[in-house]
């Protein structure tokens, strides 16, 4: 940063420069000193942390970490056919009671001596237990 020039001599400016010469030099000395302390301390360390990796790549087979990860299998391939048997039930459950609505609309309605009502609730049921069939055949192919 420039500094205003004071009124005074030459020679208080001239101090100034050489002075800040002298710290920078300093600085220089020192930055020197920490660079090569630095690279020893690597060098050193460095011998540790290689042989310290080595062995980790070794951990990737330990005994432990391959029970852990069978168990977590296991449990994961339960998880999923417990979901399927759920799948099922409910799939199975929602069929039956749609198949009991249309068996219903079949008694009320479809015993009409209206012809049309009897004709229109007895295509409805049979248009119910088609979709029905239809779509929990869909889902549970998707469940195998």
């Amino acid at each position: 940063m420039p500094q205003a020039r004071s009124s005074g001599s030459k020679s208080s400016s001239s101090t100034k420069r050489s002075s800040a010469k002298k710290s920078t030099g300093a600085k220089r000395t020192t930055t020197r000193k920490s660079t090569s302390a630095r690279k020893s301390t690597s060098a050193r360390s460095s011998a540790p942390r290689a042989t310290a990796s080595r062995s980790n790549g070794a951990t990737a087979a330990d005994p432990r970490l391959e029970a852990v990860a069978q168990r977590v299998r296991k449990l994961n391939e339960r998880i999923i056919d417990e979901s399927k048997s759920a799948g099922e039930a409910t799939l199975t459950a929602y069929e039956k009671a749609l198949k009991a609505i249309a068996a219903s609309l079949e008694r009320g309605p479809g015993k009409s001596d209206v012809e049309w009502i009897s004709s229109l609730a007895t295509t409805q049921a049979k248009w119910i237990r088609d979709v029905t069939t239809a779509w929990t055949s869909a889902a549970r192919d998707m469940l195998k």
